[in-house]
């Protein structure tokens, strides 16, 4: 019968002179998991990738191969093989493949043999039939579903089950991480004891690979244990090492050192003090640490105290290099009460001291920190959605806080969408009217001949399908609290007057009633329009705008206030991650663009764009291209006028025009696709022309 070729592999071989450091080197650059050691050129055993591991990292770089214990049983076969052949093969884990002439062509594992030959066809099949049925050992073929495929007779005696195997998943007979393990990391699990009611067994676990490497599925492997000699002779091992672990555990401090009952350094941990021992302790293994207090290394040995006293010991070590060392003893004796080991566990309290005295300087620098953050966190918590760091904003603030101390009339204008309403909030949670209402009405959003009615309510009967019982206006509701009136410029001329006797009186009469109703309300108006002109275009009542004007608090617009635009943003992204459960992060190029953007729209539209970037984008972090296509550039220009300070011809104008433009775009995105991009012009014409600018600076230069 016929080895394929593709199943072999090639073996990574090694000298015993090697490293174990160089041998994993190998392993991982190779991706193996045998290494094969060899005699000149003969191949004498191998060693497996995790038992390589298993090395201490320290010890990797000057323990070789030779000082370790390597498997010697490899099964040589030749390519061509017979029935017979597969009954060697199952016996062993690594088979070596040669040719007719006893030259090594590569090498297959067990599993990967047994599974090619299943994959034949039915040619081989009643070998692997046979072959299942007759090896020493049990074995289970399961695919990736964890269903059985094929078994023997011996695995099903192995693991004592009752029924029909096929209808049984993975998990009814062994534990299910064993699968999880291999299926989801390809990695085998070697040598797992299984010991329950049912079974008492050795078992291996090892992936079935595809050749695209999908996981496909595992073999199983199981044996009985090893008989009770062999696992007594084990328990002494693991009883000493239970000992050092026991100990260790019971110790923990910066560093470890074990001594035998003579006082000589046989292990020590990896967390060994600075500037403490005058050579590596790995040369210091099988000295006594008595020794070592003789020749000055430090004073006193705690070893030699409790080898005298045969109890725990705790001194202050003095080291040769000044440093002082909380050093504790442990003695470990054995069943027959005779000390076995000292394990040692120290710590430089020189560095503890010098902890100690900065943590009293972090306390009280923490002590005014969190001083400084209550006095910022109460200015925060009166107003949470005012994120603002400009000064123009601090000046607006500044105004509305003195505001909100007194009941005044206030008139905030500015564009749309810079906040006005927000700002309107603020003076009335920071005003002694916080716990009263805050009524908001949008004086062009109510129809004209409901707009009266809403203001200032209806007495029952006023009207053709008012409510029976009559209804309070805004005034009543918001009494003793504030009244916002939005958009106050679209206020019909009728509803101005009686605004302004409300504003004068502090009085209203409902629809319908002739009783007045005191009032005492508090007016903030706001307008994104110019009441100057509206005025002197009689579409405004001069008598109810100075009315309204005692306390003007403009808002500057965005683009007024730049050192606000890097906050808001992170404020909008915070608060849209959020709510649509997404991480987008935003580059400092894509904060550059919209600092330079003129924002027509303002907070609200920089809220929208936030929200746009959030829901759409298909990347973790926003770029400046990212931005750039949601902002509305032609209109934002209608507002990016030149200021020209005084004559000179169109075409010097012009150029000295174009010259800026471009070097201002240059300074900014760095690279000319992007100067062109938002110069809405060609690449290589900005190209062509910033290549003349700079010949023209060179010039003037020289």
């Amino acid at each position: 019968m016929h080895l394929f070729d593709h199943i072999l592999k090639r073996p990574v071989c090694a000298n015993e002179e090697w490293t174990v450091g160089e041998a994993l080197s190998r392993l991982n650059r190779e991706k193996e998991p045998f290494l094969f050691v060899r005699d000149g050129k003969k191949i004498i055993g191998y060693l497996r990738k995790h038992e390589l591991m298993a090395v201490p990292r320290k010890a990797r770089d000057h323990q070789t191969l030779s000082q370790l214990s390597y498997s010697c049983r490899l099964l040589k076969i030749h390519n061509k093989i017979s029935l017979l052949d597969f009954f060697k093969v199952v016996g062993e884990e690594v088979i070596l493949v040669e040719d007719e002439a006893g030259n090594l062509k590569g090498y297959v594992s067990r599993e990967d043999f047994l599974i090619e030959m299943m994959r034949q066809g039915d040619l081989y099949m009643e070998w692997v039939r046979t072959l299942l049925c007759s090896v020493p050992f049990g074995l289970f073929v399961v695919d990736r579903e964890g269903r059985f495929l094929n078994w023997n007779d011996e695995a099903v005696h192995m693991t004592n089950l009752a029924g029909d195997v096929r209808q049984m998943q993975f998990g009814d007979i062994f534990d299910e991480t064993y699968y999880e393990h291999v299926i989801r990391t390809g990695e085998a699990l070697l040598n797992q004891i299984i010991v329950n009611d049912e079974m008492s067994i050795l078992a291996d676990f090892s992936p079935v690979t595809a050749e695209n490497g999908d996981i496909e599925g595992m073999v199983v492997i199981v044996q009985d244990l090893p008989v009770v000699e062999q696992m007594a002779m084990e328990l002494g091992n693991v009883k000493d090492l239970n000992k050092d672990l026991q100990a260790i555990l019971s110790s923990i401090y910066d560093e470890i050192l074990v001594t035998n009952a003579r006082g000589e350094l046989i292990r020590y941990s990896d967390n060994l003090l600075a500037d403490f021992w005058e050579t590596d302790p790995a040369d210091m293994i099988g000295q006594n640490l008595v020794e070592l207090e003789k020749r000055g290394l430090f004073h006193p040995s705690v070893t030699r105290l409790v080898l005298e006293q045969k109890k725990k010991v705790s001194v202050i070590q003095e080291g040769h290099q000044g440093r002082r060392v909380l050093a504790v003893g442990n003695p470990v004796f054995g069943e027959d009460g005779e000390l076995e080991r000292i394990v040692i566990a120290s710590r430089d309290i020189t560095e503890t001291y010098r902890l100690e005295n900065e943590l009293r300087q972090l306390k009280a620098l923490s002590q005014k920190y969190k001083q400084e953050l209550d006095t910022l966190r109460q200015k925060l918590n009166r107003h949470p959605q005012l994120i603002y760091a400009s000064e123009a904003m601090m000046r607006v603030m500044a105004d509305a806080e003195k505001v909100a101390k007194v009941s005044s009339t206030v008139l905030l204008t500015g564009e749309s969408g810079v906040g006005k309403e927000v700002v309107a909030r603020a003076i009335h949670e920071w005003g002694p009217r916080s716990d009263r209402p805050f009524i908001k009405i949008n004086c062009g959003a109510i129809p004209e001949n409901l707009l009266e009615s809403e203001l200032f309510g209806y007495e029952k009967g006023a009207f053709t399908g008012a409510d029976p019982a009559g209804k309070k206006g805004y005034f009543q509701q918001a009494d003793k609290g504030i009244l916002f009136l939005d958009e106050i410029s679209e206020l019909p001329l009728n509803l101005q007057v009686k605004l302004l006797r409300v504003l004068q009186e502090r009085e209203v009469i409902p629809v319908g009633g002739t009783r007045v109703i005191p009032v005492d309300v508090q007016i903030i108006a706001a307008t994104n329009r110019d009441l100057d002109r509206l005025v002197e275009e009689g579409r405004f009542r001069e008598d109810l705008f100075y009315r309204l004007n005692v306390i003007p608090i403009p808002v500057p617009p965005l683009r007024d206030r730049v050192e606000d635009i890097a906050l808001l943003t992170y404020h909008f992204l915070q608060q849209f991650n959020r709510k649509y459960d997404r991480n987008v992060q935003i580059s400092q190029d894509a904060l550059d663009i919209l600092e330079v953007y003129p924002w027509p729209g303002n907070v609200r539209e920089l809220q929208n764009v936030i929200e746009r970037l959030v829901v759409t984008l298909e990347e973790e972090q926003a770029g400046a291209h990212h931005v750039t296509r949601l902002l509305h550039w032609k209109k934002a220009q209608t507002r990016m006028k030149p200021i020209v300070t005084h004559l000179m011809p169109l075409k010097d104008a012009q150029d000295a025009i174009e010259e800026q433009l471009i070097l201002m775009a240059m300074e900014r995105y760095k690279t000319t696709t992007m100067a062109a991009k938002m110069l809405g012009v060609s690449q290589s014409t900005i190209s062509r022309k910033y290549q003349k600018i700079q010949e023209r600076i060179r010039h003037v230069a020289d």
